[in-house]
């Protein structure tokens, strides 16, 4: 699966992994609901996204961890595409 994160400067190289944690808004007035893992063959989907840590893992293991500020995230055909308003890598 891919993982590409994108900032209002910048597209970050794509990642090859097998999940991503996303902080997701789900809720009506848009408040955070909590960490949410999407894997290989995840259905197509768009998400909401509060500030918070995206941690990417591959084996188990985080290759990637960035502290974001709000945006969304979209899934399909085995890619994770985030757009987010800031990203301290």
């Amino acid at each position: 699966m891919k993982f590409i994160l994108f900032t209002p400067h910048r597209k970050l190289p794509e990642i090859e992994c097998d999940s991503v944690k996303l902080n997701i808004a789900d809720s009506v007035d848009g408040s955070f609901s909590g960490a949410y893992g999407i894997r290989k063959g995840h259905a197509k989907a768009v998400f909401t996204l509060k500030e918070g840590r995206i941690c990417v893992l591959n084996n188990n293991q985080e290759v990637f961890t960035a502290d974001c500020g709000e945006g969304f995230a979209t899934v399909g055909g085995d890619e994770v595409r985030v757009t987010v308003d800031s990203a301290e890598i």
